[in-house]
């Protein structure tokens, strides 16, 4: 019978990596007919919030139900509050049925999140398992059979998985599946969960350092930018949080041969650094915006995930665009300053219960993985943006500090920590 839970508990550890690989597969682009994509978007993410769900309750079947404690309310607060904020903008949204979606879909994350994260307390606060399994674990095994498959996918079918940009002299891993900018942030959040992974072991495998260099790969194929910089700073983070000479010495005299190499090869496409200096036309579009679009309407903007009248916003200094290309102008646009504000009071309150944090591998945790989410925020679609799934590792960072499994000694469930 013992053997039988063992097993039981092995099977459910990989089905929690199998549940995270789904649900990174259910942001991508699997035909160019919206409306089937949005079935098996909307479908397929249902059904693994679904799952999370009854795994959960079975989980909390057994004889030791799982009691939590639930701390830092109010990072959580306004996250929701920023979503009630929505809900009441579709009393004045510029296109109903895109912020009614949009809303569906930002909503049905807080929930699978909520579920998924209170089963693997669950599952790890269960006596009959014998197995344990480490959330840093999931994230980067998730993540390297994803930056796997799309580079299986980039040798079999490269007019699929490659996108050409400048005159398709320049090929993004990514295609036309995903947003290569979102892989590259997906391969940043690979790499500081594998960092974090290699601090909880204390030892590195060469399984970790294959899937190192598969994430590496992948993350140089999306010829990304923001995300390469996001890379750079968390693997710099956790080498010289390391202390150890021999690694950060190694670090950085690599990191200084390998810069201008990797400057002119991926910063400075075909030699354009103007195009870097304007961040590829963002910046006289963020101008528009700003003087033309959220002055009209400051306080409210034009609805959940609008950002003008129609489905475009027609910049006069840059190019026309349906969202900002930075997560903070985002919910400035669509929300106005209320909703602004309960972003801003979520972010703070967040950083507040980091800053508080007596376990530093938590710490340490949720800054590698904000880093590389926070700068994708800067120019792509980020924490507070149309659906993606950097709002998803977002609400996994506030669940660090707001549920906890409740100590066995405890009666009571505390509503902030101490």
């Amino acid at each position: 019978m013992g053997e039988r839970v063992k097993h039981t508990g092995k099977a459910l550890a990989t089905f929690f990596v199998v549940l995270m690989i789904l649900r990174i597969f259910s942001y991508f682009m699997i035909s160019e007919n919206p409306t089937i994509t949005r079935i098996f978007k909307t479908g397929l993410r249902v059904a693994l919030t679904g799952i999370s769900f009854l795994i959960l309750m079975r989980i909390n079947s057994y004889k030791h139900p799982t009691r939590f404690a639930y701390y830092n309310l109010l990072a959580f607060g306004f996250y929701v509050m920023y979503l009630f904020v929505g809900f009441a903008s579709l009393l004045w949204t510029t296109e109903l049925g895109w912020s009614a979606l949009q809303l569906g879909m930002a909503s049905e994350c807080v929930f699978f999140v909520w579920f998924y994260w209170q089963a693997f307390l669950t599952f790890n606060d269960q006596p009959q398992f014998t197995h344990k399994i480490k959330f840093s674990y999931i994230l980067w095994v998730a993540i390297t059979w994803t930056c796997i498959y799309f580079l299986i996918g980039a040798v079999v079918d490269p007019d699929m998985y490659f996108r050409g940009t400048h005159g398709g002299e320049v090929q993004r891993l990514g295609g036309w599946i995903i947003n290569p900018n979102e892989l590259g942030m997906l391969c940043g959040v690979g790499a500081a969960s594998l960092y974090v992974n290699i601090m909880e072991e204390s030892k590195v495998s060469l399984w970790m350092v294959l899937a190192w260099i598969i994430i590496l790969v992948s993350l140089l194929l999306t010829q990304s930018r923001s995300s390469l910089i996001g890379f750079a700073i968390t693997t710099l983070y956790f080498v010289m949080i390391s202390g150890k000479i021999k690694l950060i010495l190694p670090t950085l005299v690599g990191g200084a041969f390998a810069a201008p190499v990797v400057f002119f090869s991926i910063f400075v496409k075909e030699g354009d650094v103007g195009e870097v200096m304007s961040m590829t036309g963002r910046l006289p579009f963020w101008h528009d915006l700003l003087v033309y679009g959220f002055q009209e309407r400051p306080m409210t903007g034009y609805g959940f995930m609008r950002i003008w009248h129609y489905q475009k916003f027609p910049s006069i200094h840059g190019f026309p665009g349906s969202m900002t290309h930075n997560t903070f102008l985002q919910i400035l646009l669509n929300l106005g300053i209320t909703g602004a504000m309960m972003g801003f009071l979520n972010m703070i309150f967040t950083f507040r219960a980091c800053a508080r944090e007596r376990n530093p591998l938590i710490r340490h945790a949720f800054i590698g993985m904000f880093v590389p989410v926070f700068i994708n925020s800067l120019t792509e679609f980020g924490i507070f943006g149309d659906a993606n799934y950097g709002i998803m590792w977002w609400l996994f960072l506030i669940m660090f500090f707001v549920v906890r499994v409740q100590p066995p000694h405890i009666q009571y469930r505390p509503l902030y920590a101490s």
